[in-house]
């Protein structure tokens, strides 16, 4: 059995996988919270995060298991200097990639290795990745949702910390007007609207790549879009279990 960890900016997922399979996920908001609720006896522990060095807690998994991979930059260029076939998608990635994206492009490119793609993924950021039949050109990244929610209570006087899985949770995004007529109907017409109109605007401009979508949200955006979208929910943590598999 093999553990994946992917600790994001707002919260992390631990999930256990035999082989490709996914057998349950957990999510935890503090990463803290690690160190006791981890077993032991894995034969492979991947940790992936978008965070600081911790070295005492990559002490304590590598302690729990055969053996341990710090899921990073370094590591992935470590792999493409060895000619691992399964990290070629990746030759042209830039310094500073988050693990997390580089984990989403590589599941990616080995799904659809023949397909020009568009990957969505929607998390404390949202960000964009274009793949040319499994080989990485470059990406774009903006604010995530709840992100976009809270700089604006941040840096305003008088706009206050709404929730937009409030809105969201009301079903279709489409029932939202563009035009808002008080603060909550405004935030989600700049916001969430925001959103999805960015992503259609990548589909026009790009109309023959094939569209991917992931993260928390993705259900809810490929929902409100037009046109053939292809939701990957668990692409990060199932490319976290590839390279477990790699080794």
């Amino acid at each position: 059995m093999n553990l994946i960890i992917d600790i994001g900016n707002t919260s992390c997922k631990v999930a256990l996988y035999d082989g490709e399979k996914q057998l349950c996920v957990q999510r935890f908001e503090d990463p803290s919270d690690l160190q006791s609720k981890v077993g032991e006896g894995y034969d492979t522990i991947v940790l992936a995060t978008v965070r600081g060095d911790d070295p005492s807690l990559y002490a304590a998994l590598g302690s729990r298991c055969r053996r341990f991979i710090d899921f990073n930059l370094g590591f992935v260029r470590r792999q493409i200097a060895e000619g691992k076939e399964f990290y070629s998608s990746l030759d042209n990635m830039p310094d500073g990639m988050g693990a997390d994206r580089m984990a989403a492009i590589l599941q990616a490119s080995r799904l659809y290795p023949q397909h020009d793609l568009l990957v969505f993924d929607f998390g404390t950021a949202t960000t964009v990745e274009f793949i040319d039949k499994g080989h990485y050109v470059g990406g774009a990244i903006s604010l995530g949702l709840n992100m976009r929610y809270r700089a604006l209570s941040r840096f305003t006087g008088r706009i206050p910390l709404c929730d937009p899985q409030a809105v969201l949770s009301k079903g279709d995004i489409n029932t939202i007007s563009p035009v808002g007529y008080d603060l909550d109907t405004a935030l989600a017409s700049g916001n969430i609207l925001g959103i999805k109109f960015e992503i259609e605007g990548y589909m026009r401009l790009y109309p023959s790549r094939k569209v991917i979508l992931t993260g928390g949200d993705a259900p809810v955006f490929a929902a409100g879009l037009e046109g053939d979208v292809t939701i990957e929910e668990n692409l990060v943590l199932d490319g976290l279990a590839q390279v477990a598999m790699q080794l």
